[in-house]
C-alpha cells in the first residue's frame, strides 16, 4: 500500500519552517537545498541535534544552532533550516508572545552560572551540572521550564521548592546556594553531589547488602525528620530523589512537591502529587489535607523495600494497577522474597507502610531509631501483627465493598485529572486578550500550521527525528483544541476552526498509527471524518471539502483494515471511492490521483482477505486512471509493484513485467536520492514481488539474487533505524523469502542461518507489537518455514518446537483478527505440519 495521506488547508506541505513560500527547485527536488546532500550519518546526527534543541527549548534555556553544531559545522545550515521558528511555535502554543533576548553566541548562562549537560529531571524542571564563575566551583542548577512560568501553580510550587530546600540545614539534605531569575527563567543552585541515585544503586543489584541499605535509609529518615520539624513535607520520596555520594553518604534532593505546612498551600483536597509506586494510600487518593510526615515515612519504607527486593512494593505497569495495589495494601511479604532478612526488619518496614497513618511511626526519627535497632540486633518498638490484625486485613482485602472503594478511588483520581486538565485549558483560553482581532487570530493559526504541522512533515523522512515530530504535532493539536474552545466571532471563523481540527486529528491519527497505537489512531481518524462530515453538511458546495472528507475516509479505512476489521474498512473505502469518482468525473483537481490511491489501498485490503479477483480489478482500475500522466509516475510504480505482488504466484509472467517496470523507475529515483529511506523501502517491496514471480516459474537462482539485493537494503535500513518497525518487518519478509529460495536450491545450511535471522527479527517485532495480528501471523509463518527446514535436515525435535510456536502465534493472530480468513487457513497448515511430524516419530 502507499503511504496514507491527509488533506492540507491549501498550503504547500513542504513549505520551509517560518518561510513564506517554498518553491520547488529547478532540479525537481522539494527537499531544502541545505539538506539535500547530507549523508546517512549526517541525517542521523541531525535528528539527534533536533531532539537536543527541543529539549533545551522546553527547559527555558534554548541553545543557539552555532553552539549545538560546534563539533559538526557542516550541519549548521541544515539545523538552522529545521529549527527556524520552533522557538516561536513553542511560546505560541504555551500562550506566550516572544522569547526573551539573550546572547546566542555564548554557552547557556544563568546569572553567574554556566550550564553544562543535564544530570536529571525532577518533578518541576531539569537539573544541570554547572559552574559558578564567581567562585569557580561545580554546582547543580535546577531550571523551571519557560512554559511553566505561565502556570501560577507550577511557578508557586517551584518557588516553594527553592524556599523549602534553602531553609533546611542538615547533613543529609542537599544545601541550596542561590535562588534567582534571569531573563524570565527561574532557577536555584545547590551543592553538586558526585555519585549515584538510589535507583541507579538498585539497578546495579546491590540489594544483597541489606545492612548498607538499612543504614542509608536511617540516615535519610534523620534528614526527613529535620524537614518535618520545620513543617516541610517532601511528598515525593523515591529512589531517584535519594543520592549517594562517592563516600557512601546519603542525601535528599528535589523538594519539587514539598508543602510548607505553616504557609499557604498550593494544592487542594483531590490533588494527586508524587510518584505512584511510592505513594501512601492517602496521597494516592488525593487527600492532600491528610498528607503529613507519616506519608514521607511510608514512601521511604517503600523505597527501602525496593532496595532490598529489586522490585516495587506496589508493582504494575499502569496507574490503575498500582492504585489497586496501594488501595488493597497488596504488598508481597518481604521475607518471602528475601528469606535471609531479619524478621524484625520485615516488621519495621510493615509498620512504616501501614495502610492507616495512625498505624505508622509518628515521626521519621522513630522509624530511623527502629532501623538502627535492627542493625544492632536489639528489640524494636514495632511488633508483628496479631492474628486478629491479620484476620481484619484479610476480611477488608476480600470484601466486595473494598473492591468498590478501590474502583471508586481510581475513578476519582482519573476524573479529577481530566477535570483539572479541562479547567487549565479553559483558563488559558479565557486569559487570551478579549480584544484580539480576527486578523490576529488567523495569523496565529497560520503560524501554528507553518511551524508545527508542516515542520513535522518536513521531518517525516528522518526517522531519527520521530520523537521531535510526535511532540510538535501534539503541541499543534493542543493549540487547536484550546483555540476551538473559545466562541467563534462569525461563521467563517467557526468553519476555519472546524477545518483545522479535522486536519489536525487526521495528522495525529496517522502519527499514532506509525507509533503502534492502532486504537487511538482509529479514534482520531474517525473524529477527523466526523468533523469533515459536519463541514460538508453546512458548506456542501465546496468540492475541496468533499475531497478532504474522502481522503479522511480512505485513511480511516486503511487503519481499520490494518487492525483486522475488513467489513468496516470496506464500508469507508466504498464511501471514499463513490465521492472521489464523482469529483473525478467533474474534473476536480487532484481527485483522479486520490481516487487511484484509494483504489490501491482497497486492492491491498482485498488481497489480505483473499478476494484476489476483486483486488486485481481495483489495482487495474487505479492504473488505468494514471495512464498517460507522467506526474503520477511514482504512484503508478507503487501500484504496479503491489499488483505484481498479488499476481506473483498466479500470473508470474505478468507479475515479472510489472515489477521490472516499477523497479526501473524506483531505482532511478533512489540513485538520485540515495539517502531517502522511503524510496529504499519501496524498492525492497518491489524486489520481493519480483523474486516471488521468479520463484513461481522455478527460477530460484534469479530469485536468490533478487532477494539478496532486498536483504542488503533492508539490513541497512534496520541498522540505521532499528526503532522503525516497518523496516524490520520488510527485512523479515525478505529474509523469509530468501531462506525458502535457498532451500529450494538445496543450500540448507545457508537457508537455516537466514531463517534463524528472520525469526530473531520477528521476535523483536513481536515483543513490541504483541497485539498486532499481522506481526503474530508473520512470525508464525517464518517459524513454520524454519520448522520445515529443520525437518528436512533431520532435526525432528527442533522442527516440533518451531511448529508448536508457529501454531501459537498463528492462533493469536486468529484471535486478534477473526475476520481474516488466511490467518485461520495458515493455522490449519501449521497444525497439519505438526501432526504429520508427530505421526512420523
Amino acid at each position: 500500500m502507499t503511504n496514507s495521506r491527509f488533506p492540507d488547508n491549501g498550503s504547500d506541505i513542504k513549505k520551509l519552517l517560518g518561510a513564506d513560500s517554498a518553491p520547488q527547485s529547478d532540479d525537481g527536488h522539494d527537499e531544502p537545498a541545505e539538506m539535500r546532500h547530507l549523508t546517512d550519518a549526517q541525517r542521523d546526527e541531525l535528528g539527534i541535534l533536533l531532539e537536543r534543541y527541543l529539549e533545551l527549548l522546553e527547559t527555558g534555556v534554548p541553545s543557539s544552532v552555532e553552539w549545538l553544531t560546534r563539533d559538526s559545522p557542516e550541519l549548521l545550515e541544515p539545523l538552522r533550516v529545521c529549527v527556524s521558528g520552533l522557538e516561536s511555535l513553542h511560546l505560541l502554543v504555551a500562550g506566550g508572545t516572544s522569547l526573551p533576548s539573550d546572547d546566542r553566541q555564548t554557552e547557556h548562562r544563568l546569572g553567574v552560572f554556566d550550564l553544562h549537560e543535564p544530570i536529571g529531571r525532577g518533578g518541576m524542571g531539569v537539573v544541570y551540572r554547572a559552574t559558578q564563575r564567581t567562585l569557580n566551583r561545580t554546582v547543580a542548577v535546577k531550571v523551571l521550564p519557560l512554559a511553566s512560568v505561565l502556570d501560577p501553580n507550577q511557578l508557586t510550587r517551584f518557588q516553594h521548592e527553592a524556599e523549602a530546600a534553602a531553609s533546611l540545614q542538615h547533613p543529609h539534605i542537599v544545601p541550596v546556594h542561590a535562588i534567582g531569575c534571569e531573563r524570565g527563567v527561574h532557577y536555584y543552585a545547590m551543592q553538586y553531589i558526585r555519585g549515584e541515585s538510589l535507583d541507579q544503586w538498585i539497578a546495579a543489584g546491590k540489594s544483597t547488602d541489606w545492612p548498607t541499605a538499612v543504614a542509608i535509609t536511617a540516615d535519610i529518615a534523620d534528614g526527613l525528620h529535620a524537614a518535618h520539624e520545620l513543617g516541610i513535607v517532601h511528598r515525593d520520596i523515591k529512589p531517584s530523589n535519594l543520592l549517594l555520594d562517592q563516600t557512601g553518604k546519603a542525601w535528599i534532593t528535589d523538594f519539587g512537591l514539598a508543602r510548607i505546612q505553616t504557609g499557604a498551600s498550593v494544592t487542594r483536597s483531590g490533588d494527586v502529587l508524587g510518584t505512584l509506586h511510592y505513594m501512601s494510600p492517602e496521597q494516592a487518593r488525593g487527600e492532600s489535607a491528610l498528607v503529613d510526615g507519616r506519608s514521607d515515612v511510608y514512601s521511604l519504607a517503600a523505597s527501602l523495600y525496593e532496595m532490598l527486593t529489586l522490585q516495587p512494593a506496589h508493582p504494575g505497569e499502569d496507574a490503575a494497577a498500582i492504585l489497586r495495589s496501594i488501595d488493597a495494601h497488596a504488598t508481597p511479604a518481604l521475607r518471602r522474597l528475601r528469606p535471609d532478612l531479619p524478621k524484625d526488619l520485615e516488621t519495621v518496614i510493615g509498620k512504616a507502610m501501614a495502610a492507616s497513618r495512625d498505624g505508622r511511626y509518628e515521626t521519621a526519627q522513630a522509624f530511623a531509631l527502629d532501623l538502627r535497632r535492627v542493625l544492632a540486633g536489639e528489640p524494636t518498638l514495632a511488633r508483628p501483627p496479631s492474628l486478629l490484625d491479620l484476620a481484619v486485613h484479610l476480611t477488608v482485602k476480600h470484601r466486595h465493598a473494598a473492591g468498590a472503594t478501590a474502583l471508586t478511588g481510581i475513578l476519582v483520581v482519573i476524573g479529577f485529572a481530566v477535570v483539572t486538565a479541562q479547567l487549565a485549558s479553559a483558563k488559558r483560553a479565557s486569559d487570551e486578550h478579549a480584544d484580539q482581532s480576527l486578523r490576529n487570530e488567523w495569523i496565529a493559526r497560520d503560524a501554528v500550521d507553518n511551524l508545527g504541522s508542516q515542520a513535522a512533515e518536513l521531518l517525516e523522512d528522518m526517522p531519527a527525528a520521530a520523537e521531535v515530530r510526535h511532540r510538535l504535532l501534539q503541541e499543534t493539536l493542543a493549540y487547536h483544541q484550546r483555540f476551538a474552545q473559545s466562541p467563534a466571532s462569525n461563521t467563517l471563523t467557526y468553519r476555519r476552526r472546524l477545518q483545522d481540527l479535522a486536519v489536525t486529528y487526521g495528522k495525529i491519527g496517522l502519527l499514532q498509527a506509525e507509533l503502534g497505537e492502532p486504537t487511538e489512531a482509529a479514534e482520531s481518524l474517525r473524529r477527523s471524518v466526523e468533523l469533515y462530515r459536519q463541514l460538508n453538511e453546512q458548506w456542501s458546495e465546496d468540492p475541496q471539502l468533499q475531497l478532504a472528507e474522502s481522503i479522511g475516509q480512505n485513511n480511516l479505512a486503511e487503519q481499520l483494515a490494518n487492525t483486522g476489521d475488513p467489513d468496516a474498512a470496506a464500508m469507508w473505502f466504498t464511501r471514499a471511492i463513490e465521492r472521489q469518482q464523482l469529483l473525478h468525473e467533474s474534473g476536480q483537481p487532484n481527485a483522479t490521483s486520490e481516487l487511484a490511491k484509494t483504489l490501491n489501498n482497497l486492492g491491498g485490503m482485498l488481497a489480505g482477505t483473499d478476494n484476489i479477483h476483486a483486488s486485481k480489478l481495483a489495482y487495474q482500475r487505479a492504473l488505468a486512471l494514471l495512464r498517460d500522466q507522467p506526474s503520477e509516475a511514482e504512484l503508478c510504480a507503487s501500484i504496479q509493484a503491489n499488483l505484481a505482488g498479488l499476481l506473483a504466484k498466479r500470473e508470474p509472467d505478468v507479475a515479472d513485467k510489472l515489477a521490472r517496470e516499477a523497479l526501473r523507475y524506483q531505482f532511478n529515483q533512489l540513485e538520485a536520492n540515495p539517502t531517502d529511506p522511503a524510496l529504499a523501502t519501496r524498492v525492497v517491496v518491489t524486489l520481493n514481488s519480483l523474486a516471488n514471480a521468479q520463484s513461481s516459474v522455478g527460477n530460484h537462482d534469479a530469485a536468490v539474487k533478487t532477494l539478496q539485493q532486498a536483504v542488503h537494503i533492508g539490513r541497512h535500513l534496520n541498522t540505521r533505524w532499528p526503532e522503525q518497525a516497518s523496516y524490520r518487518r520488510d527485512l523479515v519478509i525478505s529474509l523469509n523469502h530468501l531462506g525458502m529460495s535457498l532451500s529450494s536450491l538445496g543450500r540448507l545450511m545457508q537457508a537455516d542461518a537466514v531463517l534463524e535471522e528472520a525469526t530473531e527479527h520477528g521476535r523483536e517485532l513481536h515483543d513490541t507489537y504483541v497485539h498486532s495480528a499481522e506481526v503474530q501471523s508473520m512470525l508464525g509463518g517464518v517459524l513454520n518455514n524454519l520448522g520445515f527446514l529443520k525437518r528436512q535436515s533431520g532435526d525432528a525435535w527442533a522442527a516440533r518446537k518451531c511448529y508448536e510456536e508457529a501454531a501459537l502465534h498463528q492462533r493469536l493472530a486468529v484471535q486478534l483478527a477473526p475476520d481474516v480468513p488466511r490467518y485461520a487457513q495458515w493455522l490449519d497448515k501449521h497444525r497439519h505440519n505438526l501432526q504429520q511430524l508427530e505421526s512420523e516419530s
